[in-house]
């Protein structure tokens, strides 16, 4: 049998003052006082040692001095119980003990649960396996983790029952036992812990989300966990991914997921704002500005193409960055997918009419990057200039590039002569027309005059077919 008691150095705890009233002497045999401490005596005489003894209701242990324990902690056969301030063994109570011979990583105290037949709680010697178990608090039931000496175990906990105290312990632990909570296992829920790693000093805050299921263990090597509707990623650590995560997918086509912030760690669908991933797309990246995405039910972002979304149409690039503004895009073979998307911010990116591009705006109206139809007016490098984009066909969005309703259309942008001039020629696809400021292609005019006093005469389509300084004379 072996036998340990340890001091408790926490006070405040009920005194039992009916139970050590009830002890009385019988003489040479039983219960006896010697001082100020009560002794128990066997029936040759001997005082009992290291054994409870009972008196009316209530056990006291008899220490190897002979004397009542007070106050302590009382190890019997493997098992642990708790005498209070009047020797009476406790049960069906929390008790708090100091922890006398812990080192530096160990609680300063441990919490015991004293069941109804007063043995503590804990795990069992031969169990490889963690001790969980349902008890009760103030608060409600509640599930903690004993070890084999009946501490309570708070912190990260080992698949085996084990408590983990070093700066990997988030990486290695399986379960977590809320010290802020009075050391309840953490089930069916999130939790943010502090994380040492090294390998990822980007954070902006100093743990992980970590989301522990109904048995208490923390979720790993997860790719597609659905917690409360939404969709999240765990690593081997069980770290819920954030951010940027590449998704190698098939060979050569990667598709690109977003895990939102580092307090949020869901996969975004739908429309969301942030930064280009540095690896992903470090030239977005570099530009240190925010982009609008758009990923689908999957998390799959649009990329290389112009999507219809709520009746809306946007362009996406390689990326999946949302295009704002206009831009020339040219397509693959098949049409639909965009090869390329360059941004024009002055006049020198100005398309020429033959070149193998389509110009697309996608502007500020209804929605912010929703892709514009029809006319409307745009600056580039300080001046305005009127854009035509087409309303149907199968590239609808794309700037006009020809003659239409009268006037001439380079890549969307309305050809015009210069103000003040009233009229200038135009070479369009070998002939020359004659234009007005606002752009009109002047036709079957005799002897019409520009500012500059300059003459022309034009055929039915407009095409120049006399200028001069004097008046066309048949």
């Amino acid at each position: 049998m072996r036998k340990r008691i340890k001091g408790i150095g926490i006070l405040g705890v009920s005194a039992v003052c009916s139970a050590a009233m009830a002890m009385v002497s019988f003489g040479a045999t039983g219960w006896a006082m010697e001082g100020d401490e009560w002794c128990y005596y066997e029936k040759d005489g001997s005082k009992a040692e290291d054994v409870f003894k009972k008196s009316g209701e209530n056990w006291f242990y008899l220490g190897s001095d002979g004397r009542m324990v007070r106050s302590s902690i009382v190890e019997v056969d493997d098992n642990y119980y708790y005498v209070n301030s009047v020797g009476a063994m406790v049960s069906n109570e929390w008790r708090e003990v100091e922890n006398e011979d812990g080192d530096s990583d160990e609680p300063d105290t441990w919490w015991y649960y004293l069941q109804a037949n007063g043995k503590g709680v804990k795990k069992s010697d031969s169990s490889d396996r963690v001790k969980t178990v349902t008890l009760p608090t103030a608060a409600g039931n509640a599930r903690f983790i004993f070890d084999e000496e009946g501490h309570m175990l708070s912190g990260w906990i080992s698949e085996d029952g084990e408590m983990l105290t070093d700066e990997d312990a988030w990486q290695e632990g399986v379960y977590y036992c809320d010290p802020e909570n009075g050391g309840r296992l953490v089930t069916n829920g999130w939790k943010y812990l502090e994380a040492v790693d090294d390998e990822n000093d980007d954070r902006e805050g100093d743990g992980y989300w970590f989301y522990f299921q109904a048995n208490g263990k923390k979720v790993t090597d997860e790719d597609s966990k659905r917690i409360n509707g939404r969709k999240y990623r765990f690593n081997e650590y069980g770290a819920a991914e954030f951010e940027w995560y590449a998704d190698p997918g098939e060979v050569g086509s990667p598709s690109n997921l977003y895990y939102n912030s580092e307090d949020q760690c869901w996969l975004s669908v739908g429309w969301f704002k942030t930064y280009p991933d540095e690896d992903i797309d470090p030239e977005g990246y570099d530009e240190g500005e925010t982009y609008w995405y758009y990923a689908d039910s999957k998390g799959e972002l649009t990329v290389s193409e112009i999507k219809t979304i709520k009746g809306q149409k946007y362009g996406f690039d390689e990326y999946g960055k949302m295009l704002h503004g206009l831009f020339k895009i040219t397509f693959e073979e098949d049409g639909r997918t965009i090869a390329e998307a360059v941004e024009i911010e002055s006049e020198d990116d100005l398309p020429e009419a033959d070149e193998d591009v389509f110009v697309y705006y996608f502007g500020d109206s209804p929605k912010e990057g929703a892709m514009k139809t029809g006319t409307t007016t745009l600056e580039i490098d300080g001046e305005r200039y009127s854009y035509k984009f087409r309303t149907a066909s199968s590239k609808k969005g794309a700037g006009v590039n020809g003659i239409d309703d009268g006037v001439i259309y380079i890549q969307g942008r309305r050809m015009e002569a210069e103000d003040g001039t009233k009229y200038q020629p135009f070479e369009y696809e070998g002939k020359e027309y004659l234009i007005s400021t606002t752009g009109k292609i002047m036709k079957k005019k005799t002897n019409i005059k520009d500012a500059d006093d300059v003459y022309y005469c034009t055929d039915r389509d407009g095409v120049i077919t006399y200028s001069g300084d004097e008046k066309y004379e048949k």
